[in-house]
């Protein structure tokens, strides 16, 4: 995963510095903060976060050959 491109935007994976996930298991709901070089702080809504995820935990097991 080079990009995560969502709406009109674009973020390249090296300018992640951290994620943060919030989950409600009952509620079947996550979301995800990122943090960003130069201090950036976005926070991805329901459908945008699952689509990060999908995304990046592809990116792992493509990684790890899992």
């Amino acid at each position: 995963m080079t990009a995560f491109t969502f709406g009109k935007h674009s973020i390249h994976l090296s300018d992640i510095r951290d994620i943060k996930l919030a989950y409600d298991y009952q509620k079947s709901e996550m979301y995800i903060d990122l943090e960003l070089n130069g201090g950036i702080q976005l926070s991805l809504n329901l459908h945008d976060s699952l689509l990060f995820m999908e995304k990046f935990i592809h990116k792992i097991k493509e990684e790890k050959n899992v």
